[in-house]
């Protein structure tokens, strides 16, 4: 295998790996209520307060903020893993490119169809 395709086989893997961590990111709660910042303060009150709305702003946009951002992380390393393969045509170096391939392929159809079923917010 080429130090170049091994190369972008490494930084590819790191890329998934990037994707992940944005996505587990994106999962966390945006609630003031549930933020470790506050654990004193709900301490001394005994009641939560009333909850914000799944619609409000900026709380709604955060998961699609970060599915965007692990879409482009996505999409660029299978550009990259594309022309690497276009350069290089070794079975080894398919198999391994291919391999790293799919799963940012898997991972970008699953994103797309997850952004489409997302409705967006309003403005105003």
């Amino acid at each position: 295998m080429s130090g170049e395709a091994g190369f972008a086989a490494g930084y590819a893997l790191v890329l998934l790996a990037v994707v992940g961590a944005l996505e587990l990111y994106g999962r966390q709660s945006t609630s003031a209520w549930s933020s470790r910042i506050f654990a004193g303060y709900r301490r001394a009150v005994p009641d939560p307060p009333e909850p914000a709305e799944r619609e409000d702003w900026p709380h709604s946009e955060v998961g699609r903020f970060h599915r965007v951002l692990s879409l482009s992380i996505s999409a660029v390393a299978v550009v990259l893993l594309a022309a690497e393969l276009f350069r290089h045509h070794r079975p080894v170096e398919v198999a391994v490119l291919v391999g790293i391939a799919i799963p940012h392929c898997v991972l970008l159809v699953r994103m797309v169809q997850q952004l489409a079923r997302v409705p967006v917010p309003p403005p105003g």
